[in-house]
């Protein structure tokens, strides 16, 4: 699959995962406490994991002593289960089966960390004009499509277990997290400002 570049509105260039169905891996999960949001004047607080994944297809060189690197892309999701959450879509698509009961009363997103899929990717042209890509959906890799070998070394972040992987987390994730009770509860401090960041088979594999 080749890399798809596309030029901001001003003038820079950022790397895009190509549209439509791409491999990919989940690299990280990440607790981000609970977060208060807003859609069409409505504030909404609900519990948030961060999914991330890298698509080792499609490259791009951030540095010249690393070389060519996977693109990464992230999604929110309401720490839920329920019938109608998004999460629990992508997770059934994913793993190409529905869950248990057992299952559904608790179930350790730690155990995608690793697992390939394939994403789809739409381009967005975003308000100031820019062009975008963002996962739309994830489902199980189609068999006898296979994908590379992991780059990056999953990792899981949870608030409860602070300070484990921390450090690898993005600035602007760790700004999220600040945000959240729970993290204030468990390193009993206030949101402190942070610098911003530029072989398969049919079984159920997790």
């Amino acid at each position: 699959m080749s890399l798809t570049v596309s030029q901001t509105a001003d003038n820079s260039q950022k790397s895009m995962v190509p549209e439509g169905p791409n491999v990919a891996r989940c690299t990280a999960v990440i607790d981000l406490g609970t977060q208060t949001t807003e859609w069409k004047g409505e504030k909404k607080v609900n519990r948030k994991v961060l999914l991330s994944w890298e698509f080792p297809e499609c490259t791009a060189v951030f540095s010249e002593e690393e070389g060519p690197q996977p693109l990464g892309r992230s999604l929110h999701y309401n720490a839920s289960l329920h019938e109608k959450s998004t999460l629990r879509k992508h997770l059934v698509a994913w793993r190409g089966q529905q869950f248990t009961d057992q299952e559904l009363k608790g179930f350790s997103l730690t155990k995608v960390l690793g697992h390939p899929c394939l994403a789809t990717i739409e381009h967005v042209t975003k308000q100031d004009g820019s062009k975008t890509d963002k996962i739309t959906s994830v489902g199980k890799l189609p068999k006898g499509l296979t994908c590379p070998e992991q780059v990056n070394e999953p990792y899981a972040y949870s608030i409860e277990e602070h300070p484990k992987n921390w450090d690898r987390l993005p600035n602007w994730v760790k700004e999220t997290i600040q945000k959240s009770p729970e993290f204030q509860g468990v390193t009993n401090t206030a949101p402190a400002p942070v610098q911003a960041d530029e072989e398969e088979t049919e079984e159920c594999p997790f």
